[in-house]
C-alpha cells in the first residue's frame, strides 16, 4: 500500500512537472500562472505547491527527467559498441537543439544550475532557497552523469589520455556549454555546435591522446 502510494505521487508529481513544461514552452516561464499548471495537470493549486514551491523546480524536474532519458539512451548505444565519438556527437547534438528549440528556458535552467554549481564549490556559501540549490544541484549531477560515462568509454578507446581526471573535465564541459548557451545569443543549432567545437578544442587539448582528434571520422 505504501508502494502503491508512492507510485501515485511520484506519477502526479511527473505528470505536473510534464505539463508545467509543456505550457512553459508554448508561452514561456513568466507568462504561465500557477493556476494554468493546475488545470494542466488536473490537480488543484495545493496539490500543486505540495510538489513544487515554485515553476522554476518544476523546470527542472522536467529537465532532469530528459536528461535521464538520453543518459541511458547514450549508455545503450555504448553497451552496443556503438563508436564513443560517436556517441558524443549525439549527445552534445540534442543538447545543442534542446539549447535553441527552448532557448526562452535556458536562461532559469542554467543560472539555477551554475548557482547551484558554485555553491557546491564554495560550501560555506548560504543559499538563498536551499530548495532551489538542492533541484538545481540534481539537475546539474544529471547533466555531468550525462557526459562522464561517454568521456569515459573515449578514454577507454584510447581517444582520451589514460591519467586524465574524466570526472573534473566532465564537470568542466558541462559548465562551459551552460555558459555558452546563455551568452552565446545562437539562432541555430550549427551555431551552438560551432561555438561548443571551438571551446571543446581550447578546453581538450592536452586532454586528447596524441594524434588524436574529438572531429575524427566515424568508423
Amino acid at each position: 500500500m505504501k508502494l502503491d502510494r508512492q507510485e501515485q505521487d511520484q506519477a502526479r508529481r511527473d505528470r505536473i512537472a510534464r505539463a508545467a513544461f509543456e505550457l512553459f514552452a508554448r508561452s514561456g516561464l513568466d507568462a504561465i500562472s500557477a493556476q494554468d499548471i493546475a488545470r494542466a495537470a488536473y490537480v488543484s493549486r495545493t496539490n500543486l505547491y505540495r510538489y513544487f514551491p515554485s515553476k522554476v523546480h518544476m523546470l527542472l524536474a522536467h529537465f532532469e527527467k530528459a536528461v535521464q532519458a538520453s543518459r541511458d539512451e547514450a549508455l545503450s548505444r555504448l553497451s552496443s559498441g556503438a563508436s564513443p565519438l560517436a556517441v558524443w556527437e549525439n549527445v552534445t547534438a540534442r543538447m545543442a537543439d534542446l539549447g535553441v528549440r527552448y532557448r526562452h528556458l535556458v536562461g532559469a535552467v542554467g543560472q539555477a544550475i551554475m548557482t547551484a554549481r558554485l555553491a557546491a564549490a564554495h560550501p560555506g556559501r548560504a543559499p538563498a532557497d536551499a530548495s532551489a540549490d538542492t533541484s538545481a544541484g540534481r539537475a546539474a549531477l544529471s547533466l555531468t552523469a550525462l557526459v562522464e560515462p561517454v568521456l569515459r568509454a573515449m578514454q577507454q578507446s584510447g581517444h582520451l589520455r589514460p591519467g586524465l581526471n574524466v570526472a573534473h573535465l566532465s564537470g568542466v564541459l558541462v559548465d562551459t556549454c551552460l555558459m555558452s548557451l546563455l551568452h552565446g545569443n545562437h539562432r541555430t543549432q550549427r551555431e551552438v555546435l560551432l561555438d561548443w567545437q571551438e571551446r571543446f578544442s581550447l578546453l581538450m587539448y592536452g586532454a586528447l591522446s596524441p594524434g588524436r582528434s574529438l572531429n575524427e571520422p566515424l568508423k
